[in-house]
């Protein structure tokens, strides 16, 4: 069992490849032929359900710190920042030190930002969409058991079932993670990403991006989906389903009363600076989690790693903000930067 929803690892980590803005797109079934309308449409207030989340209000009893990295050379300085996609209004992650770097430097590069992945993503969703038509239902290719337990999903996350069923399977669960996280109060438009490009944007300078959001989407897509339907139908079968919080959750992770004891304590321990364990998603061993690590993690750090290097060649300064996973672990970017003979030193 793992320690967080795998719902909510894949909402985490596919949010920022996945621009809000055409999720939103795809999740708004009003016009879908043959379907209900949508109760609910993610990230977004449409004509239908004017719905946005509650506001919530987390405690923070310390001072915000979160890791800055500096790779630099004598006319480069590449600052490396750790982010979390979404978070609830108001969650302090700031200091001076971090205002300090925005000022300074020429540019922005996120992962995939809103503006230069909306096109492809737009093409990429609508055939999607399209393909819920004609793909055999997620519930059907499981066991009786498991397929009732599958649309308990939807259910729990108030997705229109049709469209989580006709999605694949590793797309349905990304939605459901991203409603869950909006039932805990984090939205997109508060997650670091969004704050920076605003910012950058309002000030004149530029925003780049370190990847293509269709390639990772496309990798996604390669990975065998038998892979996950087998681990599907392990952990549906162990799953009691009552709240979408306890599906693949080790029951170490929750309270008393069967819920998560603290759905924020990620983000206290990024934004005290804490990074031991960030890039631990829960992942298990499963052929399908193996796969999905390397696709989500190991492979992209790799690439980006590449990036980095050549971009080393080229002088001014830039900040390099990309989910905080992608910095911790054996795996990290910094490691790879490191064996390929860069020093990558810790600033905060």
């Amino acid at each position: 069992m793992k320690k967080l929803p795998l719902v909510a690892v894949l909402a985490s980590l596919l949010l920022a490849p996945f621009p809000a803005a055409t999720w939103a797109q795809g999740v708004n079934t009003d016009e879908r032929p043959g379907s209900a309308k949508s109760t609910r449409n993610i990230g977004a207030e449409n004509s239908v359900t004017q719905r946005t989340p509650d506001p919530i209000v987390v405690e923070q009893d310390y001072e915000p710190a979160p890791a800055i990295w500096l790779l630099e050379d004598e006319d480069t300085k590449i600052y490396m920042f750790g982010t979390i996609h979404v978070l609830p209004e108001g969650f302090r992650w700031r200091n001076e030190t971090f205002d300090n770097v925005v000022n300074e430097v020429d540019e922005l590069v996120v992962e995939t930002s809103d503006a230069d992945g909306e096109g492809a993503m737009a093409a990429f969703t609508a055939k999607m969409i399209a393909d819920t038509l004609t793909r055999t239902p997620t519930s059907q290719r499981l066991s009786p058991e498991a397929g009732e337990k599958w649309l308990k999903i939807a259910e729990l996350t108030d997705l229109p079932v049709d469209y989580f069923d006709g999605l694949p399977p590793l797309f349905a669960m990304f939605g459901a993670g991203i409603s869950m996280m909006e039932g805990q109060g984090s939205q997109h438009e508060y997650g670091v990403e969004s704050v920076l490009e605003a910012e950058f944007a309002a000030a004149g300078k530029p925003i780049g991006s370190i990847e293509d959001s269709l390639e990772v989407m496309t990798a996604l897509l390669a990975i065998d989906e038998q892979l996950l339907l087998d681990l599907l139908e392990k952990d549906l079968a162990e799953w009691d389903g009552s709240s979408i919080e306890t599906l693949m959750v080790d029951d170490a992770a929750l309270d008393e009363e069967g819920a998560l004891a603290d759905p924020f304590q990620g983000e206290h321990n990024w934004a005290q600076g804490k990074t031991d364990g960030l890039e631990d998603l829960g992942f298990e061993d499963s052929p399908f989690e193996i796969e999905l690590e390397r696709v989500l993690l190991e492979d992209r750090n790799r690439d980006w790693s590449v990036w980095l290097e050549k971009r080393m060649d080229e002088p001014g300064s830039i900040l390099l903000a990309v989910g905080a996973a992608h910095l911790a672990g054996d795996l990290s970017v910094q490691s790879m930067l490191s064996e390929r003979g860069f020093e990558v030193k810790r600033i905060q």
